[in-house]
C-alpha cells in the first residue's frame, strides 16, 4: 500500500511516497517504471542510457516532480499519474549490469507483472521500439539481472533500438560481441541520431502510456 502526499518524501516502513494531490490517498494499483542506464556524466548521453533519456522526456512532459535520491531503493525516484493510473519510477544507480539489486527492493514480489522496464536493444535498428512481455534477457545484462533477482520474467519491456543499419539493405549491422559491442553502446549518439531522438521519445512515451492505461496487449498490437 502506498501513501500519497503533496511532496516527495521518504519514510520508514513506506516503500514509496509521491506527489499527486494535497490530500492523502491509498492506492494498491501501482505501475512501476524502471528505465535502465549507468550513472555518471560520462554515460549520460550514450546509447546504453537511452532508457533514462526517454524517461527524462516523459517526466518533463507530464510535469512530474524531479528525481530525488532514494538510497533505500538504490537509485533516484519520482512518480505521478498516467490517466488515472498511479505510477512509480526508479532510475537504478547500481550500474546497468546490477539493475536487479535495485529493482528487487522497488517492486513488491507479488506485483512484478506491473513492472515496465525501458532499455536499449542492439538487435533492433535505431529509431524503432518493440514491446516484449515474459521474455528472457535477450543479451541485455541489466534485464538478465532483473530476472535473476526477481525470480521472474513476467514483466513488460520496451526495447529501444540502437543498432546501425545498412544504407543499401536497411538490415541491422550488429557490432561484434565483446569489446566492440561494449564500445558501441557506451558511445554517444551521432549528430544525425540526436536529431531523430525527439520523434523516438514521442513514440516511447505513447507506448508507455498505452501500456499503463490500456494494457500491454493493446500496446503490442499498436506499436510492434
Amino acid at each position: 500500500m502506498y501513501l500519497v502526499y503533496s511532496i516527495f518524501v521518504l519514510a520508514p516502513n513506506v516503500r514509496f511516497r509521491y506527489v499527486l494531490w494535497t490530500h492523502i490517498v491509498y492506492d494498491t494499483n501501482m505501475k512501476y517504471i524502471v528505465p535502465l542506464g549507468n550513472p555518471g556524466i560520462k554515460y549520460e548521453s550514450t546509447r546504453h542510457n537511452v532508457g533514462w533519456l526517454a524517461m527524462d522526456q516523459a517526466i518533463e512532459r507530464r510535469g512530474w516532480p524531479g528525481l530525488i535520491e532514494d538510497k533505500p531503493m538504490s537509485g533516484r525516484s519520482t512518480g505521478g499519474r498516467m490517466g488515472s493510473e498511479p505510477v512509480a519510477v526508479l532510475y537504478p544507480d547500481t550500474y546497468m549490469n546490477n539493475s536487479g539489486s535495485a529493482v528487487v527492493k522497488f517492486v513488491p514480489k507479488h506485483e512484478t507483472t506491473d513492472l515496465i522496464v525501458l532499455h536499449d536493444d542492439i538487435d533492433l535498428p535505431f529509431g524503432t521500439i518493440k514491446i516484449s512481455h515474459g521474455r528472457g534477457g535477450g543479451g541485455n545484462n541489466g534485464v538478465s539481472s532483473i530476472i535473476q533477482k526477481l525470480g521472474s520474467k513476467d514483466f513488460v519491456r520496451i526495447r529501444i533500438g540502437v543498432a546501425p543499419t545498412s544504407f543499401w539493405t536497411g538490415q541491422v549491422k550488429r557490432p561484434a560481441g565483446g569489446a566492440p559491442l561494449e564500445r558501441f553502446v557506451l558511445k554517444p549518439f551521432t549528430p544525425s541520431e540526436r536529431k531523430q531522438l525527439p520523434a523516438l521519445f514521442n513514440t516511447i512515451n505513447g507506448a508507455l502510456e498505452t501500456i499503463v492505461i490500456r494494457g500491454v496487449e493493446v500496446a503490442m498490437n499498436q506499436y510492434n
